[in-house]
């Protein structure tokens, strides 16, 4: 920001343009499963995010660096995306805790990944090496992949009108449910973590680099947290679970930026982020409702949804942050939290279970 002079609201535009290459990635995922190998796709995406955050890392202006950002997406989007579903299609059985431990072992990432910035902001290095580290470091990622044995997803349908008719025609309003309750999730928590640092070290005054620090006690508690609804998604419903960490997640996201002392600040979006963390993971895992032939694409226009979220939403509470506040900003994410807990409500009121013979939505 401060090098290319920006204000909230512009690089608010950062996330949204990469999230449109998460949800391009997403669109095309199903047509490229039944061309490529699994293992393949994988190996390959890793290396455009390489090249892709490299790039970013040496561009003099803002309209390139967007551009590589794009492509980060558009790579890690692959990465992200095809695991799950993986193991909709050929795990299904344990989609739910399987869910949520690949998001807890992503979310690893939120314990590492701002470790760079932060370690360069105190050495006043370039914070492009912030940008350049990430795309070094993911390369041996590549490794467990290339030794590791993948089944072939079988049964994939490719994504297309035809598809998408019959996954909404399957229950229309559990579809819709789940479309807008993933897109606020998922906005939702791609918003927390975009400001929560300039939260802190515009409102709160705390040190450049001290800030990250948050956000890695931020990424161990959503490890906690989706390690936790894994755990938990063995002996009770997926429903239930959501039901009660949705309203948990509003209540403290609503209560944490209020107090004006920064580690009661700290403290409370720990919290917060403990019960938020198991939400989309858990809402993906309702993938396995659909027939197997559909259930790759519904995971994906499942993932399309979040993207949607986390290319708007993080851009509106930029434009928050800049004309109400960062207290507002931050406390408005919980009013997403509710729109989930509504969502929920009426899935749980419209949807006749009876008459689903594949699978039982939110599954035990």
């Amino acid at each position: 920001m401060d090098h290319f002079h920006l204000s909230e609201g512009k690089v608010g535009q950062l996330p949204l343009i990469y999230f449109i290459g998460i949800m391009l990635s997403a669109i095309l995922i199903t047509q490229l499963i039944r061309k490529f190998s699994v293992k393949t796709l994988i190996i390959s995406s890793a290396l455009i995010v390489s090249v892709s955050l490299i790039a970013a890392s040496l561009s003099q202006w803002f309209v390139l660096l967007t551009f590589f950002c794009f492509l980060a997406g558009l790579g890690n989007g692959i990465l992200i995306i095809l695991p799950g579903v993986y193991a909709t299609n050929v795990l299904s059985k344990e989609s739910a805790r399987i869910q949520s431990v690949l998001f807890g072992f992503l979310s690893f990432g939120y314990i590492v990944g701002p470790l760079f910035p932060g370690l360069i902001e105190n050495l006043n290095i370039s914070w492009r090496w912030a940008i350049a580290a990430p795309g070094v470091f993911i390369l041996p990622f590549v490794i467990p992949i290339i030794i590791t044995r993948l089944e072939h997803i079988e049964k994939a349908e490719r994504l297309s009108f035809r598809i998408i008719k019959d996954i909404i025609s399957f229950d229309r309003r559990f579809f819709l449910g789940m479309i807008v309750a993933l897109i606020l999730a998922g906005g939702a928590a791609v918003g927390f973590v975009t400001w929560i640092i300039t939260f802190l070290e515009k409102e709160r005054g705390m040190l450049q680099g001290s800030a990250h620090l948050v956000l890695c006690g931020i990424g161990v508690t959503i490890v906690l947290g989706r390690m936790a609804c894994g755990y938990l998604a063995r002996r009770f419903s997926s429903y239930k679970i959501l039901i009660i960490i949705t309203i948990v997640s509003a209540v403290m996201i609503f209560f944490a930026p209020l107090p004006k002392v920064a580690m009661v600040n700290m403290v409370l979006f720990w919290v917060a982020a403990l019960f938020f963390s198991g939400i989309y993971p858990l809402l993906l895992s309702a993938a396995i409702v659909y027939p197997k032939t559909e259930s790759s694409s519904a995971y994906t226009l499942f993932f399309i949804a979040i993207s949607v979220g986390g290319l708007s939403i993080p851009y509106v509470l930029g434009q928050i942050f800049e004309h109400v506040g960062a207290v507002a900003g931050m406390s408005s994410i919980a009013i997403l939290f509710l729109g989930v807990l509504v969502c929920l409500f009426i899935i749980k009121k419209e949807l006749p279970v009876c008459e689903h013979t594949h699978h039982k939505p939110f599954p035990n």
